[in-house]
């Protein structure tokens, strides 16, 4: 049960990180750094050493330094999953490169079983995107209605980009716009092991792995060109193993203009660098890595899906066609004089990996990082003449420090694993909405708030994963967590020079609260033969409300009930079957899942925000997202790779009830949460007088989605049409040009078709309560189109 307290009860576990921290390093350091200890004394205690064996000793510590090196690779292999009592996926390169080179996470995400992505960029990774891992998710699609829009930690190498509190931005899928640079994507589904999880772990956790050091040296350069303008650069360098040392150097910088038809190109551009150094020693690894990212993009506007009189291309009321997917086209956008929409994304992380062994058997693992984040949200709206706030500048920031420090002991038949972890973050929210034509300002608006957060959240766990016999074990664990949450409001003190009558979004002076609770856990996987398994497991895990909770953005004035104000509360079940087969018949790296979920969602704060009044409103909710996940693939041949993932889900609200006690809801179905999602994918590959050929073909269904309703503020019976989406591309690799260029190793082109078949859909809808258009645009359904039939081609060289 969740219980406040006003005093942390983990207190040691956070001290014992805090001064672990340093010595630790200290000790790592302090020992003999030669890889192959041994072997290095007896070579310098006799001079009569061999030349063989000198090549030996130096063969040996290669390969220590090699194993080392390998172990820092977070990215999970079959086999770990397959062993896992968790419900996982990994996406390794292979499927990645068929979502495209100008594809950002998202996209690559939507490869995984149980996970469906809407945006409004198309394939653009330049673009934001929401990512919902079985009706659980994470970023924000500018559409109401999300059961849990914050569910799913995010991890970066392993280190979290989440915000801790906002509701809104707490993470943006072009974060991460360059996908050459990543490796891989683990996908951990439900809570997980108190050992892997984290403060938005509800729904899940996902870890992009980007690429990492290896042993041997290499440099690879590429360039992707195609429709709307694309164009985009990659590298990477590595500088492969010298002294215990390997480096990795990747970036890249993507731009494009939308694919939506208009005056006004709507550009858009994104780069991000990533580096990282590990230092292989005798008792462990020492890494250090930095990221920074940049997104820079002009969100398209909505479209209403069928014509509303007055609504035109031109604004209001305007002398001038009607604005509609059926009157002025599908794609069809508004002038950027009329209307638009830009959004700033930018972080840059630090961080610091330790694995030091202490004994044979007790090794520590401490993880240290800081991470900055900052959003520009700038609109212009000239649709609606007269309106007192048609413009608006959001620029939050958040700077976040954190730890995590924790022991692996292994014992007979055990693996005992505790620790615990700090995070602390500051985030501060300006806005200002102002209408120039009616003498406002960004510095002098007539609605504002400035809101800063500080947060805290600490954790401790312990689990252990018992093997009795062979082919079982039984994982149980326990965390025990806290959520500490200040909010200020600080809009009167930024915002000094104000128009009478301005008003500040924020009524709330101050608020603070500690949410603290038990998350106890269990694992079990049973595999009576070598090639097929069964597990089970049950998860309790909370969430700390957003920062709207606590009272900012929140115009309704009053105080903050903190009596019934709670956690959001996970209960995950999950039970399935794993096969893998190595080489029998047709089956080589053959691997089976399938798994039942059921998660139940309490204590749920649904917001809706609606333009017209300028207010959020906030529903409470109880939820249950249960269904199916399928996943296979196979290698039949050197030359064939097929791979398939099915997703049945069936969401639905046990209670949902609108702000001001309105009718409760029982049983209505949650929006934006599709019934069934599939992917399949097919690859060949063919050898031809030292070409390689590999086409591939993928195909993506989403069925039909319920709405939700901003006019009641709650889900709705209309659904819109399911889509299908395939793609086709061929690559060609070949070492024909090696002999005339110095150091090269291969040279590969890829040209692919996107939305090969010209499918029209649209991945978002909703049902407007009219702030967005005005007129008689009540109950209309709005929309964002998917792109159209795309073209793009990728060269690029490594060495």
């Amino acid at each position: 049960m969740s219980q406040r307290f006003f005093i942390n009860p983990l207190l040691f576990a956070m001290c014992t990180a805090g001064v672990c921290t340093l010595s630790t390093i200290t000790t790592a350091f302090g020992t003999d750094t030669v890889p192959g200890g041994n072997v290095y004394q007896v070579q310098n205690a006799s001079s009569k050493s061999t030349s063989v064996g000198e090549v030996s000793a130096s063969a040996n510590a290669l390969s220590d330094s090699a194993k080392a090196l390998a172990s820092t690779d977070g990215k999970l292999t079959k086999k770990k999953i397959f062993k896992s009592t968790q419900s996982q996926a990994v996406l390794g390169k292979r499927e990645i490169k068929g979502v495209g080179p100008a594809a950002g996470s998202a996209q690559a995400l939507s490869l995984a079983p149980g996970i469906a992505v809407r945006g409004y960029g198309g394939i653009a990774s330049t673009a934001r995107y929401e990512i919902a891992v079985r009706g659980v998710k994470v970023g924000w699609s500018s559409v109401n209605g999300d059961v849990e829009r914050n569910g799913l930690t995010v991890l970066f190498d392993g280190i979290p980009m989440n915000n801790l509190i906002s509701h809104n931005g707490g993470w943006d899928s072009n974060e991460i716009p360059i996908l050459q640079m990543i490796h891989g994507i683990n996908v951990t589904y439900g809570p997980g092991n108190p050992a892997g999880r984290w403060f938005d772990s509800i729904g899940g956790t996902i870890n992009f792995i980007p690429l990492q050091p290896s042993v041997k040296p290499s440099a690879e350069i590429g360039t992707s060109f195609g429709s709307n303008g694309t164009l985009g650069y990659n590298f990477d360098l590595k500088t492969g193993m010298y002294d215990g040392w390997s480096a990795v150097l990747a970036g890249g910088y993507t731009k494009n203009n939308t694919f939506r038809t208009g005056s006004f190109r709507a550009p858009a551009q994104s780069f991000a660098y990533f580096g990282k150094a590990v230092k292989t020693f005798r008792r462990g690894t020492f890494s250090l890595g930095g990221y920074v990212d940049s997104s820079r993009e002009f969100r398209p506007n909505f479209i209403p899906v069928t014509p509303i009189q007055g609504i035109t291309t031109q604004g209001l009321n305007a002398n001038a066609p009607l604005y509609s997917q059926q009157t002025s086209g599908y794609y069809a956008s508004l002038p950027e004089s009329i209307w638009f929409k830009q959004l700033k994304v930018q972080d840059y992380m630090l961080y610091s990996k330790l694995n030091l062994h202490l004994s044979k058997d007790v090794t520590l693992h401490e993880l240290a990082w800081y991470r900055h984040g900052h959003r520009v949200h700038y609109r212009i709206n000239n649709y609606i003449p007269g309106n007192s706030a048609n413009s608006e500048y959001y620029n939050p920031t958040s700077d976040t420090y954190g730890d995590k420090l924790y022991f692996d002991w292994h014992l007979p038949m055990n693996l005992l694993k505790a620790g615990g972890s700090w995070i602390h973050q500051q985030f501060t929210t300006p806005y200002a909405g102002y209408n120039t034509l009616l003498g406002t300002s960004p510095s002098f608006p007539s609605q504002y708030n400035s809101d800063v957060l500080y947060n805290n959240y600490l954790t401790g766990f312990i689990q252990d994963t018992i093997t009795p016999f062979s082919g079982f074990k039984i994982t149980p664990g326990i965390a025990a967590v806290q959520y500490q949450t200040q909010m200020y409001n600080n809009g009167n003190q930024v915002f000094t020079n104000l128009p009478a009558g301005a008003q500040n979004q924020t009524l709330i002076n101050s608020s603070a609260d500690t949410i603290s609770g038990l998350e106890p856990s269990v694992g079990v996987r049973f595999a009576p033969v070598k090639w097929g398994s069964v597990y089970a497991s049950y998860a309790q895990s909370y969430q700390n409300p957003t920062d709207n909770n606590f009272g900012a953005y929140n115009s309704h004035g009053g105080g903050i009930d903190f009596n019934s104000l709670k956690p959001v509360k996970s209960t995950d079940y999950e039970v399935g079957a794993k096969f893998m087969v190595h080489n029998w018949m047709m089956l080589h790296n053959f691997t089976f899942n399938i798994n039942y979920y059921y998660d139940h969602l309490a204590n749920e704060t649904i917001a809706t925000y609606l333009s017209n009044i300028a207010q959020t409103k906030f529903a409470s909710a109880n939820a249950v997202v249960n269904g199916v996940n399928v996943a296979i693939a196979d290698n039949p041949s050197w030359n064939w790779h097929l791979f398939a993932n099915l997703a049945f889900n069936h969401s639905y609200y046990a209670s949902y009830t609108p702000q001001g006690g309105g009718t409760t809801l029982h049983g209505a179905n949650v929006s934006y949460s599709p019934d069934l999602t599939m992917s399949a994918g097919i690859d060949y590959r063919y050898y031809y007088h030292g070409f390689l050929f590999s086409p591939q073909f993928v195909d993506q269904y989403t069925s039909s989605q319920y709405l939700f309703n901003n006019v009641t503020g709650a889900p709705s019976h209309q659904k819109q049409p399911g889509y299908n989406v395939s793609n086709l591309s061929l690559g060609i690799k070949t070492t024909r040009l090696n002999q005339y260029v110095p150091t090269l190793k291969g040279v590969k082109l890829s040209v692919g078709i996107y939305n090969l078949f010209g499918a029209r859909y649209n991945p978002i809808e909703y049902i407007t309560s009219g702030g967005y258009f005005g007129g008689n645009s009540t109950g209309a359904i709005l929309a964002d189109p998917g792109a159209p039939r795309q073209y793009f081609m990728t060269v690029s060289a490594k060495f």
